[in-house]
């Protein structure tokens, strides 16, 4: 479904940095591409072109929703022309945004912004395209790049945190009972306990590996692999995270019955990592 919505003009000058650059995707040839559209810029009653997607990291659904808006950026705050959506749109898509001549101050600066929405992930253009005045083209070509997810930026946030775990204080412990042993490690610094890394081995019925990680004394992050014994490959990793108001912001897994972990053992890995914390922080 195509919608063209034309906005009201507001008022006052911002200029974005970076703009005033070639296009990403065939910037380097806007003047064949502006002869190409049959007219200059300047006489231009329309911004048209194509959109591609690079390498996205799955396929694009029916429920993704392109949008492109051409803004004018001098003025503060930015006022958009008009914009076209796609629902959902066709790669490579074609676009024609068209506008009154009277709606183009040729002083004032013009990009054109694309955006699309598909499960949960943002895909954008890495700098925004000029386009009409100051010799940019009516006619340009943008490519869309795959944002990370905040499930993503979470687990890319943990990784690197881990990583820091070298400069902490360890220490470690052990206990046992019948028919299961427990191992473990505690990783603290100025803050307090950053890191615990727990192993439980309960001999026929398998070996579990549980990493917590904590924010602001708060659980942030949970891997729990299951693997038949030691140094054994996984069968099955569960991978949960919350922010700092307790929401649940990563849920992945691999190896269960599903792609993600039930609410209810989300809840539960919430609670054990609160009890790791509670045991070990009176002690660091």
């Amino acid at each position: 479904m195509r919608k063209l919505v034309v906005a009201s003009l507001l008022a006052a000058p911002l200029l974005l940095a970076g703009c005033g650059g070639s296009s990403e995707s065939g910037g380097s040839s806007s003047a064949a591409a502006s002869a190409s559209a049959g007219m200059p810029a300047s006489s231009a009653t329309a911004v048209s072109g194509t959109v591609t997607v690079q390498n996205p990291p799955s396929a694009i659904t029916p429920e993704a929703r392109l949008e492109l808006s051409l803004v004018d950026v001098t003025q503060q705050p930015s006022v958009t022309v008009n914009k076209q959506d796609f629902s959902p749109p066709t790669f490579p898509q074609t676009f024609r945004i068209p506008f009154s001549s009277s709606a183009i101050n040729p002083n004032d600066l013009y990009v054109l912004q694309a955006t699309m929405q598909d499960s949960g992930r943002t895909y954008s253009t890495k700098l925004q395209q000029p386009v009409l005045t100051h010799g940019q083209p009516a006619n340009v070509d943008l490519t869309l790049v795959a944002e990370p997810t905040p499930a993503e930026k979470m687990l890319a946030d943990f990784e690197n945190a881990k990583r820091q775990t070298g400069g902490m204080k360890v220490k470690s412990g052990t206990s046992s009972k019948i028919g299961e042993s427990h191992s473990w490690q505690v990783f603290s610094d100025v803050h307090g306990v950053e890191f615990v890394i727990e192993q439980v081995n309960q001999a026929d019925k398998g070996f579990t590996k549980t990493q917590y990680a904590f924010r602001n004394a708060l659980p942030w992050v949970v891997v729990q692999e299951q693997m038949p014994k030691p140094d054994a490959p996984a069968t099955s990793t569960a991978k949960v995270g919350w922010d700092d108001n307790g929401v649940l912001v990563l849920n992945q897994q691999t190896g269960g019955k599903g792609d993600k972990v039930s609410d209810d053992e989300a809840k539960s890995l919430h609670k054990q990592a609160e009890a790791e914390y509670k045991k070990f922080a009176k002690n660091h």
